[in-house]
């Protein structure tokens, strides 16, 4: 699974209580898995990511590899009167593993 995150144009509102929405995510292959006041994590294969985007690059274990060369994927027409910016998510590290 290929994890995403969409930042949303208005950070206003609770996306958890906005059906319109996560329905045209789930009707592009995106399963919503949080939702905040600015964002919105999603996930989807690789295969269904492939379809909307195009080749996807850079992709180790369903998240971004190399952040500084993941580009922002293309937002579909619908989505983009809610969506500002679609990528694929980078890899958390707790801050006890860092060195």
């Amino acid at each position: 699974m290929i994890k995403l995150q969409l930042v949303l144009r208005d950070p206003s509102r609770d996306r958890i209580d906005d059906p319109a929405l996560c329905a045209l995510l789930e009707a592009h292959g995106l399963r919503v898995t949080a939702c905040g006041m600015a964002t919105i994590s999603a996930e989807t294969s690789l295969a269904e990511a492939e379809n909307l985007f195009g080749p996807i690059p850079n992709v180790r274990a369903g998240f971004a590899s190399d952040v500084t060369s993941t580009p922002a994927l293309a937002i579909p027409a619908d989505l983009q009167h809610a969506v500002s910016l679609i990528t694929i998510a980078p890899r958390h590290v707790a801050t006890s593993q860092l060195t």
